[in-house]
């Protein structure tokens, strides 16, 4: 997502770090907004659609931690990348 933001907006490494930063806040903030609205529908189809909306929370939480926990975003610096928000980046190759 972050090759695709820099050429589509012509901007920097960290400018579409920002801007996919940025956009995941908003779907969040959005997701939350939206569940706060859900009107009731009775006790038991309200269970329901909870149990739902908890397994969305669940997987978008459960695939954020893993994007950490397993090597294929940040190799063997998950955790450490997880801790302190930091990521090294490899030099840039030149172009051939």
């Amino acid at each position: 997502m972050i090759a695709v933001i820099m050429q589509s907006e012509l901007v920097e490494l960290q400018e579409a770090i920002d801007y996919v930063g940025m956009l995941c806040q908003a779907y969040f903030e959005r997701f939350e907004h939206d569940r706060r609205l859900l009107p009731s529908w009775g006790p038991d189809i309200d269970r329901d659609v909870a149990t739902y909306v908890r397994g969305l929370q669940d997987w978008m939480v459960g695939s954020l931690h893993w994007s950490f926990d397993s090597t294929r975003y940040f190799g063997d610096q998950g955790a450490a990348v997880k801790k302190d928000r930091v990521v090294i980046m490899l030099p840039k190759q030149p172009k051939s």
